[in-house]
């Protein structure tokens, strides 16, 4: 069997052609981009993701052809709360609202008196992130779109719709709603009155893994693809990520650091006495959960460093200037909150701060000490999980950990042993673990692993002690300089 996995992200989507073992057949991968406006929006054309998944699936089935590779089964995992809103025909009344975007920081402003309620009932505090708030605004800022809506679809639900023709969602894209019971993976009544939305504005919701249909003859036709294959919905790309690199059951914790950074930790069971300083979703794995914490902007805040300051420099070149930067950057300090701080406060009005800068500053310090910034906030958000459940093994995954320079960084501030497996397309594995179980090639997702996810060398780093020590007292001081500046 081979599943045709899409990983829908933020800057691209790519499409991997797998085999049942885990081989990677073919792959076709379409950039694309947010708009970052004024005030903290950000938005993109839905159609992209349309243009973009057609693309792919014709190219890829366009090559397996001509290779005599069948095509079984489709996966998609994606970005989780970019928003989109319908009208009857599920056709886009506007541009999709992103998960970065910032324009919902009134709302939840207003509700943070609401926190413990909410944190009681779906695991996480009011944030601008998840996609209820984004609901909320446009019932109250784009009254004449709201009411025209028939359905909020965040990015999966609609390529979903696109290849099937059924409208649903999973419990992992629910879980970041702020409108999905966590205890029963049911929308909540309280929840949506507290965000006056109505209920039926929203997908059925389904477990991951589930198969939402087969592929229409109208797609069959367009791409090449067999008409009736199944699709499934492999669950948020977050989710995936952490399943393909082995975050298969509880005490594992991954970091995969991509245009945001994200923080999970598996969990067997909602932990009791959740404080909102961490963030409970649904797993990809059925009756499992994980815990999550993020920082909003990683790779995004490296690329428009080097956009500024090191255009057309390689990645090897970048590598060899920030190795040669002392540990702690010189005293430089950069509190990394580019986009805002997420969990635990999700402090909209955060920015990126470089401080301690003198006349002997360079910018290589300011290179490294970005980096050191992002993994100081990672280290806090390793912190709260351990609060929660004893973290035993940490594994790095995403674009920058494919930087040796930023995974010793990453090992020497978490003073904890690394590892990273194979490639960096951890997300695209998880994803594909997920749909052979729903073919019914493995048992369980951990089975799956066992056979497709231990591929590849492993890389595993030792923290320098000297080093975690001087990053214990760097952080501290970022840490402060936060509180300073934006904690009343």
């Amino acid at each position: 069997m081979n599943i045709l996995v899409l990983d829908v992200g933020t800057s691209s989507m790519r499409g991997i052609l797998f085999s049942e073992k885990g081989a990677e057949l073919l792959s076709k991968r379409r950039p694309y981009q947010p708009d970052y406006m004024e005030g903290g929006f950000v938005e993109q054309d839905p159609h992209e993701w349309e243009a973009a998944m057609y693309e792919i699936l014709r190219t890829i089935s366009d090559e397996a052809k001509e290779q005599n590779i069948q095509i079984d089964a489709i996966s998609i995992t994606s970005q989780r709360s970019s928003m989109i809103p319908v009208d009857q025909d599920v056709r886009p009344l506007c541009r999709a609202i992103m998960w970065q975007d910032k324009r919902t920081a009134g709302i939840c402003e207003r509700l943070e008196t609401e926190n413990e309620r909410i944190v009681r009932l779906c695991g996480a505090r009011v944030n601008p992130v998840f996609s209820g708030v984004k609901m909320a605004w446009i019932r109250e800022e784009r009254p004449d779109v709201y009411e025209k809506t028939y359905k909020f679809l965040v990015v999966l639900d609609y390529l979903i719709y696109l290849l099937t023709g059924n409208l649903c969602t999973d419990y992992t894209y629910g879980s970041r709603s702020l409108l999905m019971n966590i205890h029963t993976c049911e929308w909540d009544e309280e929840l949506l009155a507290l965000f006056e939305v109505e209920k039926d504005k929203l997908c059925p919701l389904v477990e991951p893994g589930e198969i939402c249909g087969n592929l229409s003859k109208h797609v069959a036709d367009k791409t090449g693809c067999p008409q009736g294959i199944p699709v499934i919905t492999a669950g948020g790309d977050q989710q995936c990520g952490a399943v393909g690199q082995g975050v298969v059951r509880e005490g594992i914790l991954s970091v995969t650091a991509g245009t945001g950074g994200f923080l999970l930790a598996a969990t067997d069971k909602v932990p009791k006495g959740l404080k909102g300083d961490v963030i409970c979703n649904h797993s990809a794995i059925k009756n499992q959960y994980i815990l999550e914490s993020s920082v909003l902007a990683c790779s995004s805040a490296f690329d428009w460093f080097c956009r500024n300051f090191y255009e057309n420099y390689t990645y090897e070149e970048l590598n060899g200037i920030i190795e040669k930067v002392p540990a702690g950057a010189n005293s430089v300090l950069c509190v990394p909150y580019f986009q805002g701080h997420a969990a635990p406060d999700w402090n909209s009005r955060a920015r990126g701060v470089f401080s301690d800068i003198t006349l002997y500053t360079k910018k290589e310090d300011m290179l490294r000490v970005l980096l050191e910034g992002i993994c100081y906030e990672i280290a806090n958000g390793i912190d709260v999980m351990k609060s929660y459940v004893e973290i035993q093994k940490v594994l790095v995954n995403g674009g920058l950990a494919g930087s040796e320079a930023f995974n010793a960084i990453q090992c020497d501030v978490y003073g904890m042993e690394l590892a990273r497996r194979g490639k960096t397309d951890a997300t695209a594995r998880g994803a594909l673990m997920v749909a052979l179980c729903a073919c019914g090639s493995f048992k369980t997702v951990a089975d799956a692993f066992e056979t497709v996810g231990k591929q590849g060398e492993v890389r595993r780093y030792h923290p320098n002690p000297e080093h975690t020590k001087k990053y214990r007292e760097y952080r501290a001081k970022m840490n402060e300089l936060y509180r300073s500046v934006y904690v009343e």
